[in-house]
């Protein structure tokens, strides 16, 4: 491997550039922002790195999916997912740089994108090219699905799927992340939550109210407030009468793996500015079981009345807020909908009006496979340091799709880093993760290849 990682160390500022070129369209899938360009910059970037490319359209007008592949004499083919969607760069003002004009300043590389996930897709470029630049050939077949959508809930991935079942066929899958965590150590997750969004809303009065009526009118925001209490006790458990029914219990392995994990308590209460974390009677090993293992129910944001500079004494007809339910195995989301609606209607708040917005259905890879094996050996080779691994993690991502409808074996190799600030302003990657992560791809695909 010593010509191939000499390759992607000389060429490093040929992957920078190409890292570039992504980061400077933009791609904004939520707002449909950049997408006149993004699919084929995506596509031709894929065919200058030597594979065969199409674009994968949705069936109804959505961001389409781009998908490259190199056949050899292997019979073992490695599937890249990955992602060229990224999300909003708002807030601008806390940017420190244009997030869609990339900028290196010192070791990092500024921009949106840059990590998440544009930089794991120059990484699996960089590797891909190493190979065939010095053995004129790949180790083994690999095929490379860029999603459009992923940001948004990849809403059409599944008909995708279906509709190309035989063209995504693949022995093992690298998913988009995983890299290193604060202790540098490389981390490696095998599974993702599900999740389901919703919206709910309510409408009290025709128009607003002067505040003075309060006495005699009903108030949006204090009955949605009402009907979000409801979903839960006072101790924050969820009590939708059979949410929890369909969970899959850890094994004792996966158990093992969430409690060895770093303790992360104190860089958490610094970060979100906080004295403890949980109640008084959890104990740091009771949070990494609650975080990686158990469903949520959040309200990610509320909309109702004036929030304006100055006073404005008003009764809001109308409120509506966002949901997330992080769901874990075996959990559908479809269920889980249903569920909460019948709630509401049992508990008197049949004048909730609510819809979905996204769902992801939960998955794991058992972590006693040869392909998390390969991987965390490999991972070892790279970093000199041994890997952490989690049965899954606390985000959410279409990793069911992969794993569950075509029968994938995953585990997540990448450049990300705890201080890469995704999804946030200033979004960055040290070219010292991009080139870690780009080897250690290289040695998969090696090992792999066998």
């Amino acid at each position: 491997m010593e010509k191939i990682f000499s390759h992607i160390d000389s060429h490093i500022d040929e992957t920078i550039e190409t890292l570039f070129k992504m980061v400077a369209q933009p791609s904004i899938s939520t707002q449909n922002v950049g997408f006149e360009k993004a699919p084929s910059l995506i596509k031709n970037i894929l065919s200058e790195y030597g594979l065969n490319t199409q674009i994968l359209q949705t069936s109804n007008n959505g961001h389409p999916s781009i998908f490259g592949e190199y056949n050899t004499n292997s019979d073992k083919t490695l599937m890249f997912y990955t992602h060229y969607d990224v999300q909003p760069p708002d807030p601008l003002e806390l940017w420190e740089s244009d997030p869609f004009h990339p900028e290196k300043r010192g070791n990092r590389l500024y921009g949106r994108g840059m990590s998440d996930d544009k930089g794991n897709i120059a990484a699996r470029l960089a590797a891909i090219r190493a190979f065939l630049d010095t053995e004129n050939n790949l180790p083994c077949n690999i095929k490379f699905f860029v999603e459009g959508e992923e940001e948004m809930g990849s809403k059409n991935l599944m008909s995708i799927i279906e509709k190309n079942k035989t063209l995504l066929t693949a022995d093992a899958c690298i998913w988009e992340g995983g890299g290193r965590n604060m202790s540098d150590n490389p981390f490696i997750y095998l599974g993702l939550k599900g999740v389901l969004t919703i919206n709910m809303s309510v409408r009290k009065l025709s128009v607003d109210a002067h505040s003075s009526y309060a006495p005699i009118l009903p108030s949006a925001i204090e009955r949605l407030i009402k009907a979000i209490n409801s979903m839960k006790n006072d101790e924050g458990k969820i009590i939708i009468e059979g949410f929890e029914e369909d969970i899959l219990d850890l094994n004792n392995e996966q158990i093992k793996a969430i409690l060895s994990l770093p303790d992360d308590t104190n860089e958490w209460k610094e970060t979100f500015g906080l004295d403890k974390l949980g109640d008084d009677l959890e104990s740091n090993e009771d949070l990494k079981i609650k975080l990686f293992a158990e469903p949520t129910a959040n309200v990610a944001g509320i909309e109702s009345g004036y929030n304006g500079l100055g006073m404005k004494t008003v009764l809001p007809a109308v409120a509506q807020c966002k949901m997330d339910f992080r769901l874990v195995p075996n959990q559908d989301p479809n269920k889980i909908f249903e569920l909460v609606k019948k709630h509401l209607v049992k508990n008197g708040f049949s004048d909730i009006e609510i819809e979905p917005i996204g769902k992801v259905y939960p998955y794991r890879t058992e972590m006693n496979s040869d392909w998390v094996e390969l991987v965390k050996k490999t991972a070892f080779d790279v970093y000199k340091k041994n890997p952490v691994i989690t049965p899954n993690t606390a985000g959410s991502g279409p990793m069911y799709e992969f794993g569950s409808i075509l029968g994938i074996p995953i585990c997540s190799a990448g450049i990300d880093h705890p201080t890469h600030k995704i999804h946030a302003p200033n979004e960055n990657i040290t070219i010292e993760d991009l080139t870690l992560g780009a080897k250690h791809i290289a040695l998969i695909m090696k090992e792999f290849g066998g």
